[in-house]
Order: structure tokens, then C-alpha cells, then sequence
């Protein structure tokens, strides 16, 4: 009786532990998807309450929102963010009194780039070249697609994020990780997680 009363509590602990993970996890996964939401709905001033506090030390926060505008409303570009998905959300990890957890996503982005009415075709065709050359440097050939019919670049990408939590359980915000800003990734991110990138 006493090796049964064990088992049932050990199997009780372990399902006690996993519900825990499933719990923080989806609070992740809930919170990035209003993140995501919020830009690919262009309300940009409600996506920066999801962008981890301390970056605004670094880049104000009235700065991201105005460039963040200016990208996604400039009138030579057009663009759409679609199919966004959670790929994959890691265990968490304690470092520094702060708990982090990497999440992978993808999404698609649609692109037009409006030349001008008087641009000949194969001036056209040159600018669409090089644009296309520049995002396939950026994203990968295979993950850059051009419909000359439609003008459209479908651009598809996976990118890895950072949740950070004071407590481990809720009140996450994020922090894209990308190579290329890996010098401001070293001020916000504790270094045996920036030596991972």
C-alpha cells in the first residue's frame, strides 16, 4: 500500500508539473500572438507594451512607434503579414532573478513596391531584380517568392524571440533575436544567452 501511495503521488506531481509548463507556455504563446497581432493590425503603439521594458532605454519608445509607422505606411511599399504561427516554445529558464523561454514563429509577408507610372518595363524588371536579389541575401532564395504578373513578393520567414517574465508565469515580453542586432541583444539579454545566437 505504502509503494502505491508513492506511485500515486509521484503521478500526481509529474501531472502537477506538466500542467505548470502547459500553463506559462500558453501564456506565451497567448501573449506573442497579441503582440503579432497588434502589428499585423498596425496598432503600433499597443504592440511596444509587449517589446521588453529595458529596450526603450536603448531606442525610445516613441521612436519605435514612429519608425515602426513609417515602414509599414510608406507609400512606395506595400505590405501584408499573414499565417503567422507559433513553431515551437522552449522550456524556461531561470538566469539573474529573470525567466526566459526562446520561442520560434513564422510568418508570411506580402510586398509591392510601387515604382513610377512612367518607369519602362525593363526598368521595371531591373528594380524588381534587385529587389528580389536583396531579399533572397536576406531571407534565403527558397523563402522569397516574385509574382511578375501581380508585382507581389511573398516573403516567407522564421525568426526567433526571446518571452521574459519577472516571475516566470505571466507578464511576458519579447525580444526578436536576430543576428544583426546582436550588439543591442547584448545589453538586454544575460550573455550565456547572447553566446547562443
Amino acid at each position: 500500500m505504502n509503494f502505491k501511495t508513492n506511485l500515486l503521488g509521484l503521478i500526481l506531481l509529474f501531472t502537477g508539473l506538466v500542467a505548470t509548463a502547459q500553463d506559462y507556455k500558453k501564456q506565451i504563446e497567448t501573449q506573442f500572438s497579441e503582440y503579432l497581432n497588434a502589428i499585423v493590425t498596425r496598432d503600433f503603439e499597443k504592440s511596444m507594451d509587449y517589446i521588453v521594458d529595458d529596450f526603450f532605454t536603448i531606442i525610445p519608445r516613441e521612436q519605435m512607434v514612429s519608425l515602426m509607422d513609417k515602414t509599414f505606411n510608406n507609400p512606395e511599399i506595400e505590405f501584408e503579414i499573414k499565417d503567422q504561427k507559433i513553431l515551437k516554445v522552449n522550456d524556461v529558464e531561470e538566469i539573474d532573478s529573470k525567466f526566459y523561454a526562446l520561442l520560434s514563429y513564422s510568418n508570411k509577408m506580402n510586398m509591392k513596391f510601387k515604382g513610377e507610372a512612367s518607369e519602362a518595363t525593363d526598368e521595371k524588371e531591373t528594380r524588381n531584380n534587385l529587389i528580389k536579389s536583396s531579399l533572397e541575401t536576406s531571407f534565403g532564395a527558397e523563402n522569397v517568392k516574385y509574382d511578375a504578373e501581380s508585382g507581389v513578393f511573398e516573403i516567407y520567414s522564421e525568426k526567433n524571440v526571446y518571452a521574459v517574465s519577472p516571475n516566470g508565469v505571466g507578464n511576458w515580453k519579447f525580444l526578436v533575436v536576430e543576428e544583426r542586432q546582436k550588439p543591442i541583444l547584448e545589453k538586454l539579454l544575460p550573455k550565456v544567452l547572447v553566446d547562443k545566437i
